[in-house]
């Protein structure tokens, strides 16, 4: 049965909105892929899924084209992941970009209230188990600050032993004024005797001015 001009430009709007509620969450992160992003991704979807189901009533398989966002989503989702020396960010922004994608397919297939019931459980995922995920990382995040003067290569040896160690950087900051250079780190998966280890490495550096550990 033929769907209305008016029903696809509805379909289209509800899924916006519904993006539009997994941009915000990744805008108070503070992520490169925030709230236009999610909101154009979910509407493109949709707007799909209602021209397959529009060419649907002229015999066409419309779920050929939900395949086909599903794997044009997958080059967005890459670009919003960052590889930074042997970290890499942005999966979880890539996952909510996916997740949009089939939100809007979804809307744009008239299931309102899948839809509806899929972002409550993307959102509960997101923000509800935040402090699951804190309380689970609680005492396996290591905080390194380390200040320095700039151009030594101070970070390269650093890097070689967590790179060895197969720890992760999960959180990095700098800050630099006249030369000199702040580094802050959120390191898991460094071990005591290890961390005592990079620590006086560190200050054994001529260039370093203060290093700052986690406390014993």
């Amino acid at each position: 049965m033929p769907i209305s001009d008016l029903e696809m430009i509805l379909r289209v709007s509800l899924a916006a909105v519904l993006g539009a509620a997994l941009g915000i969450e990744r805008e108070v992160q503070h992520k490169t892929a925030g709230l236009r992003t999610h909101t154009l991704v979910a509407a493109g979807a949709a707007l799909f899924a209602v021209a397959g189901v529009s060419a649907g009533t002229d015999g066409a398989d419309p779920t050929r084209i939900a395949a086909q966002v599903v794997t044009g989503i997958g080059f967005i989702g890459a670009g919003g992941m960052i590889r930074t020396g042997f970290t890499i960010t942005g999966i979880t922004t890539a996952a909510t970009l996916w997740f949009a994608a089939a939100v809007g397919v979804a809307t744009g297939f008239g299931l309102y209230a899948v839809a509806a019931a899929a972002l409550v459980i993307a959102l509960v995922a997101m923000v509800g188990f935040a402090p699951v995920r804190g309380y689970l990382r609680r005492g396996k995040v290591k905080l390194l600050e380390i200040e320095y003067h700039a151009g030594h290569g101070t970070l390269t040896p650093l890097f070689e032993t967590l790179n060895a160690l197969g720890a992760q950087v999960h959180q990095i900051s700098m800050t630099e004024e006249d030369g000199k250079r702040r580094m802050r780190f959120e390191l898991v998966g460094v071990g005591s005797e290890a961390m005592a280890g990079i620590l006086s490495s560190l200050r054994a550096r001529e260039e370093v001015i203060s290093v700052t550990g986690p406390p014993d």
